[in-house]
């Protein structure tokens, strides 16, 4: 059976979607069936940063238009990719609380699962962490970030989900990633440089593979795959 990680963060912008497609191919590389989600419905983006246009879509899914199969494209690497609809009436009509029956099938194809979850405490967060064997959190080191990133960590907590570290986008040599793992109190998995190169192409693990922050991503993925219950299927 799959694992199933919720990848959350506290607030937009701190790198969730990259930190899920990055990990998510990285992990794929290594032998592992993995499949990438789109689970913030309301402002889904995975597709779009990876040019990924297909219907139907996890909307679609979720409000029983079309089988779960069909919302499954192959991504970079292979990778399996389950992305959103940018429509607003997609996301109206769709159910967050109907996503349990899809990750239980899933579970049964991959063993690696990775739910890209909406910002902040909302349905979109709430429902994919406490379906989640376990959650990432993501931040940047800007104070109100960590801050955020902390009410997440009290949710995995309140909802009883594993929170097996943060990953620490947009670090610069002088963060201090040993301080903004005692203030959110859990491991730092994983810090992500700064890097504009890098930055300006997605999947930075394929795009810019020497880069630094690609070298995070699949240290990230490594430590991930330690943690995996399925062993490497070497596909």
């Amino acid at each position: 059976m799959g694992d199933v990680y919720a990848i959350a963060g506290g607030k937009g912008g701190v790198g969730k979607t990259s930190t899920t497609i990055n990990a998510g191919i990285a992990l794929q590389e290594d032998g592992y069936r993995t499949i990438v989600i789109d689970g913030d419905l309301g402002m889904t983006n995975l597709g779009g940063v990876l040019e990924i246009e297909h219907d139907p879509t996890i909307h679609d899914v979720l409000t029983g238009v079309a089988p779960l199969d069909e919302a499954i494209v192959e991504g970079p690497a292979g990778v399996s990719v389950m992305p959103g609809s940018g429509r607003l009436e997609a996301f109206a009509s769709a159910d967050p609380a109907n996503l349990g029956p899809i990750v239980d099938e899933l579970r049964g194809a991959f063993d690696a699962i990775l739910i890209d979850t909406g910002s902040g405490l909302c349905q979109e967060t709430v429902v994919p962490m406490r379906l989640a064997d376990r959650a990432i959190v993501v931040a940047t080191p800007d104070s109100v970030a960590v801050t955020d990133a902390r009410k997440m960590i009290e949710l995995g907590e309140h909802v009883d989900t594993g929170i097996v570290g943060a990953v620490v986008t947009r670090a610069e040599p002088d963060t201090r990633i040993p301080e903004i793992s005692d203030e959110l109190g859990v491991t730092v998995l994983s810090a992500v440089p700064e890097d504009p190169r890098a930055a300006a192409n997605e999947p930075v693990v394929l795009e810019s593979p020497g880069s630094l922050a690609a070298q995070s991503y699949r240290t990230l993925a490594d430590k991930l795959g330690t943690m995996v219950t399925a062993q490497p299927s070497r596909l």
